[in-house]
């Protein structure tokens, strides 16, 4: 593509440079620059090798020695003769209308559904490939991976950047994908990485607190994941969990056609006679298509609100209540979501990436929901994060766990014992001996699996997929299910 055609879409520049190259790429690595691409600088946040860089511009010099023809940059500069230099008030902005120009626009080949919330993002979109594949060819972009059509691809963000999100689209386009549905993060947004992407649906699951250090205040949060709905219009559609205390909020300002979903006020999508069990989640669907008996896999009140969640979802589709039906009946399976790990050893163990007071607290519930003997809970807090968090996530752990331990979760390069302050602020009943603190995150989950009893339930918590641990100096291989799995085999389960 001419690189006058390709800035075409930009509504603000000033080029410096004859517009005539051919244009072979649009990178914002420049690892991955070859030879003809448009390299565009961005600002804030990137991830090269796992090695955080704040800006972009820096390594201006790298991808010009690559091959980069073409610059976009956000912070004037000198570039190399023959170089074509362009100035955007954005430069993350112009990435995402560069991108889809470039790979022209296969999202418009997809009917996209977004979902967007503090928690259930995950489990919510793997609910809706469920339920359209039982009908469609369909993919999914979220935080563990992407799917085409069943098949798992590597990722490395929630919300890949625009490049490497139209690359994905183009993928499934060729793989005649009739759906996506994807998680958009809020961070996404504030990064204008769905920027030119046209959805047909949305899902909203919750608002909670997370991600402060970013935005700061909660609403500014909230203003995050409204940006992004309110850009749908009238003709699309948008699930909203109307239970939610922000659900107001959004219902007062979406524009699209809404379909409210919920257990217990008044909903489009709801549940009755709902019961859970260690097999999963019996409930009586109700839709405006009518009503219908569901012996869902998935367990919990939580993943119940993400079973409506993603039907609300498609309710602009033709899909039949059989077809739900068939759809929530799958093994809906997701890594770090609720897992459990059995082997045959007389108490449960459940790994979770609860990482929020809201999330943890939900899933505490539905643990107790369970009936254990006892509940002990094993988490932990991230360094270099939110830290008004970690007091109410220690409020939750407390009041709905029989035992609990300490432990590191990704301490980055915070103190490790600056962390645990912060979280033992939040304990309401310090010396009741009722919890420990153990830094070493194995050590921690191994001494909750000698405490076991036989019909004792063991939460591993905020984690879950996470297959590595990010230290001060270094980032080791580490996964809550293979170290829980790997200790129950030592004790001699699993056979």
């Amino acid at each position: 593509m001419k690189l006058s055609a390709l800035l075409s879409v930009l509504p603000e520049k000033k080029v410096f440079g004859n517009q005539a190259p051919e244009i072979t790429g649009v990178v914002y690595d420049p690892l991955r620059v070859t030879p003809g691409c448009l390299y565009v600088a961005i600002n804030i946040y990137t991830q090269l090798d796992k090695i955080e860089i704040p800006d972009g511009h820096p390594l201006l010099p790298d991808a010009v020695r690559a091959g980069a023809v073409a610059v976009v940059l956000q912070q004037d500069q000198p570039v190399p003769a023959g170089v074509v230099k362009i100035l955007v008030p954005d430069s993350r902005y112009a990435l995402a209308l560069l991108a889809v120009e470039f790979y022209r626009h296969p999202a418009r080949s997809l009917q996209l559904i977004g979902v967007t919330g503090t928690n259930g993002k995950t489990t919510t979109t793997h609910v809706i490939e469920s339920l359209l594949m039982t009908r469609y060819r369909a993919g999914l972009i979220g935080t563990l991976y992407y799917k085409i059509n069943g098949r798992i691809c590597n990722s490395k963000d929630t919300t890949p950047e625009p490049p490497d999100l139209a690359a994905i689209f183009t993928e499934m386009v060729n793989e005649k994908c009739d759906f996506c549905t994807m998680e958009v993060s809020s961070h996404a947004v504030d990064f204008h990485r769905v920027v030119g992407v046209d959805y047909q649906a949305a899902a909203w699951t919750n608002l909670s607190q997370d991600h402060l250090d970013w935005h700061k205040t909660m609403e500014n949060y909230r203003h995050a994941k409204l940006r992004w709905l309110s850009s749908l219009g009238p003709q699309q559609h948008v699930a909203l969990n109307h239970d939610d205390p922000s659900a107001p909020f959004f219902i007062e300002r979406v524009r699209a056609q809404k379909v409210l979903y919920g257990l217990k006020n008044k909903a489009d999508v709801t549940a009755r006679d709902y019961r859970f069990s260690a097999d999963g989640t019996r409930f009586t669907l109700v839709t405006p298509r009518g009503e219908i008996e569901v012996q869902a896999k998935l367990r919990g009140e939580f993943n119940l609100y993400n079973m409506l969640a993603g039907v609300a979802a498609v309710l602009h589709t033709p899909l039949t209540l059989a077809e739900l039906k068939q759809g929530l009946e799958k093994n809906i399976a997701v890594a770090g979501r609720f897992q459990p790990i059995a082997l045959g050893q007389p108490f449960s163990v459940i790994i979770d990436y609860a990482h929020t007071p809201d999330g943890m607290e939900t899933v505490l519930r539905a643990a107790r929901a369970m009936n254990p003997q006892r509940l002990i809970t094993v988490f932990g807090c991230g360094g270099d994060r939110d830290r008004a968090k970690r007091p109410l996530m220690a409020a939750a752990v407390e009041a709905h766990s029989d035992r609990f331990i300490i432990t590191d979760d990704n301490p980055r390069t915070e103190d490790p014992d600056q962390i645990v302050g912060d979280i033992m602020a939040g304990l309401q009943k310090k010396q009741s001996g009722a919890h420990e603190v153990i830094h070493n995150r194995r050590d921690a989950i191994r001494h909750a699996l000698d405490q076991a009893q036989p019909g004792d339930l063991i939460l591993v918590a905020g984690k879950g997929h996470e297959s590595s641990q990010i230290l001060k100096d270094r980032t080791i291989h580490f996964n809550d299910y293979e170290v829980a799995e790997e200790l129950l085999r030592e004790k001699g389960y699993g056979g």
